[in-house]
């Protein structure tokens, strides 16, 4: 159905479902959650109370919505297994998120193989194995959000040898 409207002093047309607020996505309840990443982790009420740290009951009310619980059960179940991200906020956590990096076997292979070689010293030995994961935690930094092929990691090895003189 429509209406007329005065837009700029001029009558239009505006259909009337345009005049509605949109509906609103609400997230699932907490309760649900809760149950959601116990059951996904494989636990009971009993097994899942006693990691938060509670009894039985008190898990039962927080899977109800009748209480919620408080940071050290959270911090329990996360230990546990559950993803506390969806848990208080109703979305889970991704691979884009901050803390992950998705390669492949064979680019995470290059990434060792290049550490290796460019992680010497002048007689040729290894450096310690410290100097190696601060080499290799900036090579996950640097291909993390773009493609970790072997041609990009190659270009890293040739910027490498640039570097120290290789």
């Amino acid at each position: 159905m429509t209406r007329p409207v005065q837009k700029n002093g001029e009558n239009v047309r505006k259909c009337e479902h345009d005049s509605e607020p949109m509906a609103e996505v609400k997230p699932r309840p907490f309760g649900e959650r809760l149950r959601e990443e116990r059951l996904r982790i494989g636990l009971t009420q009993t097994e899942m109370a006693e990691i938060g740290g509670v009894k039985r009951t008190t898990q039962h009310i927080y899977e109800t919505d009748i209480r919620t619980p408080d940071l050290t059960y959270l911090m329990r179940v996360r230990d546990a297994g559950a993803d506390l991200r969806y848990l208080v906020l109703g979305s889970r956590e991704g691979p884009q998120g901050a803390d992950f990096l998705t390669l492949s076997r064979g680019a995470l292979s290059n990434m060792y193989r290049l550490v290796d070689e460019v992680c010497v010293d002048a007689g040729g030995r290894l450096l310690s194995l410290e100097a190696r994961l601060r080499v290799f935690q900036l090579l996950c930094a640097t291909v993390k959000g773009q493609d970790a092929s072997a041609s990009s990691l190659e270009a890293m090895r040739e910027e490498f040898a640039r570097f120290t003189g290789m």
